[in-house]
Formats: structure tokens, sequence, C-alpha cells
């Protein structure tokens, strides 16, 4: 178990490196998330800048959705996923159901808010999306004895559909691989495609992270953007830190010397991706200039995580073994790695029967 009790009502995930602390107000008892251990403690000793004020029983479910945004997600979750949240609930949710009280709130009311959502073209999975914020941030309320029950557990959500997933073939990765040589695209489409490097690591990459000498290259950042604003951060996950081993790769190798060489200061925090002005590019600027590099080729359609996605294809396809290429791509868990690339693994059971049943066979 990742989360360890440092003291009485306050505890420590190691995993999410978070500090839990268990809360009463009004006779209910709460835990709140925060990011370091004094914001933690001051809750604790009941500092009003720090504890949330909790709606009344009688809000409306605007008023308990901004209070869930403000003083739950916003402490616990990636600034992209809060991003995300406020879209939904400004955009859609708020606008449909915010003024109706959370005591009155029905399935009924929730039910033909999804379907009305699906009516409007947004896709199933979009739309379960939806379902799972409004059940979440009800299940809260249930917990803190805002609500008796939650409606949303006689909602029929949609079902989630599974995403295709693109990826290239050795053959057509050389050929994407000749189509970006000599660019600014050349050294991101490689780290994607051989290292299976997400794009926001791609983005946060720094020379003080990249031993050439050593052949290794660490993951420590990630560089991605929000609401028109650079976000930094870390890795998605703990084990999304890592160091890989580039020693063999030499190609890209050769690709990471010639940006050493033209890079424009000899500062460690430099970044890696730079364009020919000698800015970083925006992460969207990458995957605008591959999908234009593409369909100028005429090769299918792929983006940057479709090229590690085609990392993985190779990797199975090769006989690597599924934890490996769980851990070189950073995954929080093999089950992760297996729920992605479920056809990939499908293909490789289907591979070790057939040998097991002709070593029998053959016996």
């Amino acid at each position: 178990m990742s989360r360890k009790t440092i003291q009485k009502n306050l505890a420590y995930d190691t995993e999410r490196r978070l500090y839990y602390a268990v809360l009463r107000k009004g006779g209910r008892r709460y835990t709140l998330t925060f990011r370091t251990k004094d914001e933690a403690l001051e809750a604790l000793a009941g500092r009003p800048n720090t504890i949330c004020r909790l709606p009344s029983g009688d809000c409306t479910l605007g008023e308990w959705i901004t209070f869930w945004l403000k003083d739950v997600v916003a402490r616990d979750r990636a600034e992209s996923t809060l991003y995300a949240y406020r879209n939904m609930a400004r955009c859609h949710i708020l606008p449909a159901l915010g003024k109706i009280r959370l005591s009155e709130l029905t399935p009924l009311q929730i039910q033909n808010y999804l379907y009305e959502k699906m009516d409007q073209g947004l896709s199933p999975n979009t739309v379960l999306k939806h379902y799972v914020m409004l059940n979440t941030a009800l299940r809260l309320a249930v917990r803190l004895e805002v609500l008796e029950r939650t409606p949303t557990d006689r909602v029929l959500p949609p079902k989630k559909k599974e995403v295709q997933i693109n990826f290239y073939s050795p053959e057509q990765l050389q050929m994407l691989f000749s189509a970006v040589e000599n660019t600014m695209l050349e050294l991101p489409v490689k780290l994607a495609a051989y290292l299976g490097l997400r794009r926001s690591e791609i983005c946060g990459l720094r020379w003080e992270s990249v031993d050439l000498d050593a052949g290794l290259l660490s993951i420590r950042e990630a560089r991605t953007e929000i609401g028109g604003v650079e976000i930094l951060k870390p890795p998605k996950t703990r084990t999304s830190n890592r160091r890989l081993g580039i020693t063999g790769l030499q190609d890209l190798r050769r690709v990471l010397l010639r940006a050493w060489e033209r890079r424009r200061t000899n500062d460690p925090r430099e970044w890696v991706v730079l364009r020919p002005d000698g800015t970083p590019p925006k992460p969207d600027q990458l995957t605008q200039g591959l999908l234009t590099v593409v369909r100028q080729k005429g090769l299918p359609r792929i983006s940057l995580h479709g090229l590690r996605h085609s990392f993985a294809s190779v990797a199975n396809s090769q006989g690597v073994p599924m934890f490996d290429i769980s851990r070189t791509l950073g995954h929080s868990s093999m089950s992760v790695t297996s729920n992605i690339y479920t056809h990939l693994f499908d293909e490789t059971e289907t591979r070790t029967l057939t040998v097991v049943a002709r070593a029998i066979e053959e016996a």
C-alpha cells in the first residue's frame, strides 16, 4: 500500500506524492488532499485559509460542482484534468443542470442530459466522461452527508467504445524518418518511435537529462500547454521517471549529437528539441507539423502518441516481454500496458499457444 500514516489524521501517498488530512466539521468526517505537508498541517490546525467551506444541504448542483472543482479537484488532480473538468462544467453541465437544487436532482434529469449530449454529436466516450465527473462529484456529496444517495446510481451511462490505436510498421517508420530528415521534426519523431516517449516528455527533455557519453537519457520533467499557458510538471506517474539506455541506438544518438552541436548556450537546462530560431516548440506545433508531413507524403495519419504505440507494437513483434515494454513506456503497472495494447498481446498469446501446441504434437 502506497499510503503511509505520518501522524494522527495525516498520511502521505508515496506513489501519488500527496498528503491526506482527515478533518471534521459539523460532526462530519472527511479527507482533503494537499501537495505539501505544510498545507496539510495548516488544515489540521484549523487555519481558515486552508479549509474548504462546504455548501449547505439546499445548494444547487452548480454550487456543489464549483465547490468540488475548487476545493477537491484542484488539490488532488493534474492541472490538465482540472482544466478539462472546468471546461466540461462551464460549457455543458452547468448550463443544463446547474440551477437545479442538489436535493431535487433526479436520475431522469441526468439521463436526459446524457441523451441530449449524444444527440448534439458528442461521442459516447466524451459523454461517458460527463457521467464520470457528475458521479464522482455527487458521491462526495453522499460521503459528506449533503445527499442521502446519488441519482447517478440509477443512470445508464453510455458504453465506452474502443478507440482504434494507429501505429506504423518498421517499413512505414523508415518512410517517415526519410520524410522528416534534417527538419525540426526529426528528433521528436525518433524520440517517440525509438524510445516510446510521450509528447510532453519530448517537450520537457533538457540537456541535463541526456548523457551521450554514457548512452543514457533520463525522463524527469514534462512540458505541456493548457489553455494557452505553458505548464511544467513531473512526468505522468511515479514510474514515468525513468532512465533509458540509448547506447545501441546509433541513429538516435546521431540526431541527438547533431542537436547538441547546434545548441545556442552551454546551459544544461536548455531544451533538447528546439525550432530553427532557437525557441522551444509548443506541443501542438509538433502535432500539427507531423500531421502535415504525413499528409504531404501520403502516409497513414499518425500522431506522436501513435509513434509511441508503434514502439510498443514493434517491441511486441520482436518478442520483448510485456514487463519490459511497460517499464520502458513508463506505465504505472503492467495492467495499464495490457489494457491499452490488448490487441497486440492477443497476437502474442496466439503465437505462444501455437508454439506450445506444435511442440506437443511433434513430440
